[in-house]
């Protein structure tokens, strides 16, 4: 049975997080004059009120904590995040759609980073901030974050982390979640930190720097401006960017290792890293080589680009520097698998995860063996380590289900007219929080606002599937997870 008392006080305690992230953004509309302070005040206050009243509920609550507590305190948590983070979006203007204003900042959180304005450059500081600062948030968990930030929350850390980092697991660093993510976020800290001194450095100013800085190691791809990185006609820029996507897509137990601990053989023998890369630079070459076939000439620019969006888009960060729905077929084709693929486990980034494909190669492999020696015991390993079969098994219903919403969300915006190939696109962008999308009616560098609601409430709900691994999100509609056994 679930314990309603501590999801209160968990829930409690998360919302007045989020009031405190309220108010930074309160704190920049002030720096910079922007004088509708109700925008952040009313969900501050909202915020403050429900914790209030979740603390209190949760007050005399033992400290039993199932692991059916901690899947429904995170499911939970990510609505409730956007459903109040959507308030200033509403009552600053710029929308009068409430799905538009949910899904951005459902988008914003999941690191998913596709818009729904068509005009960033007029949104004010303060909502561009709060914009970044969702991506920043979300890219390595809300619970995560708040683990911590908050360790003395005196609630089941571990079955909380569990539920928010489902699938195949990034390593524990220590015995304790809170210490793993006190050095995690440490980690997190100093390349955000890194990138943005590194952006002000190539000419952006400090605010682009700042949020720049934290959509990209967060691979959100939310911009301050319309045109994205485009915008700054940077070349310099642009490279920065691209090495701090391939950073931020990098597990970040083995960024640990590698900056903190200095193993870098350890590091560079990972095998995941090691096909990772393999994959992004197939990728880059084979882009590269098509565009220049098709513009007969050899130029640093289209290789630039070549290079950028498709780091872009594996690593789900979503930046883009130009119309990749003008490049040859075959780049459409290699860009769409590059982002159902996804980068690292244990990063900021999306999609399926280079783990899982190298895990189902190895079975693919063993399975050819074991058809040419039917009796031989073929272990599958990765890095040394035994993988049961638990792991074989997790691959496959995830698998299963990826394909099985990317199918029923295909089908629910082809019922909305939706042409077949944006409705493919959306919903891959979409799962796999990628942003920019193959399509026609709406390209990498349009904006989502001009989808019917509907859709947009469908592609909120795949954002979050995606961003939670799909099991956390749909195990609360499973009828035995409300029994009392």
């Amino acid at each position: 049975m679930l314990n309603y008392r501590i999801i209160a006080k968990a829930l409690g305690g998360l919302l007045w997080l989020e009031a405190l992230l309220l108010g930074l953004c309160l704190l920049v509309g002030q720096w910079y004059r922007e004088t509708n302070t109700s925008v952040w005040l009313i969900p501050i206050g909202i915020c403050a009120l429900l914790g209030l009243l979740g603390l209190l509920g949760g007050r005399r609550a033992h400290n039993n904590f199932g692991r059916r507590d901690g899947y429904m305190i995170v499911s939970s948590v990510w609505i409730i995040y956007s459903l109040i983070g959507m308030i200033p979006f509403l009552i600053d203007g710029h929308t009068d759609r409430v799905a538009v204003a949910f899904f951005e900042t459902m988008s914003g959180f999941t690191t998913t980073g596709a818009t729904a304005f068509s005009d960033v450059d007029a949104l004010p500081h303060s909502i561009l901030f709060w914009r970044s600062l969702t991506h920043w948030i979300g890219g390595m968990g809300i619970i995560f974050f708040t683990l911590a930030v908050l360790p003395a929350m005196g609630i089941g850390e571990q079955k909380l982390f569990s539920a928010e980092a489902t699938g195949l697991k990034m390593g524990k660093l220590h015995p304790r979640i809170s210490t793993t993510a006190h050095w995690l976020w440490s980690v997190y800290f100093l390349i955000t930190g890194s990138c943005i001194l590194t952006y002000y450095l190539c000419g952006m100013s400090l605010f682009d720097a700042v949020n720049h800085g934290f959509a990209t190691i967060a691979t959100g791809g939310f911009s301050t401006h319309t045109e994205s990185v485009a915008y700054f006609h940077s070349p310099a820029i642009e490279y920065a960017t691209t090495f701090f996507m391939f950073l931020a897509s990098t597990n970040f137990t083995l960024l640990y290792l590698f900056i903190i601990k200095r193993r870098f053989r350890q590091v560079l023998k990972d095998e995941e890293l090691r096909l990772f890369f393999a994959i992004i630079t197939l990728a880059v070459v084979i882009i590269t080589i098509t565009k220049w076939i098709e513009a007969d000439t050899i130029s640093e620019q289209s290789f630039r680009n070549a290079l950028f969006n498709a780091m872009s888009l594996m690593s789900t960060t979503g930046f883009t520097t130009d119309n990749f729905m003008l490049w040859p077929h075959l780049a459409w084709i290699i860009l769409t698998a590059i982002s159902v693929i996804g980068s690292c486990q244990g990063s900021t980034s999306g999609g399926v995860k280079v783990v899982r494909v190298l895990t189902s190669l190895k079975i693919v492999r063993n399975e050819f063996k074991r058809i040419l020696h039917p009796r031989a015991v073929l272990p599958v390993r990765l890095n040394h380590d035994y993988l049961g079969n638990d792991v074989t098994q997790s691959i496959f219903a995830y698998t299963f289900f990826y394909i099985v919403l990317i199918a029923l969300g295909t089908a629910a915006m082809t019922m909305m007219h939706l042409p077949i190939l944006d409705a493919v696109g959306l919903s891959i962008s979409a799962f796999s929080n990628i942003g920019p999308t193959i399509g026609h009616f709406v390209g990498p560098l349009d904006a989502w606002g001009i989808i019917p609601d509907t859709a947009l409430w469908v592609n909120s709900f795949l954002m979050l599937a995606g961003r939670l691994e799909i099991f956390t999100l749909l195990l609360p509609f499973v009828p035995a997870f409300w029994r009392d056994n």
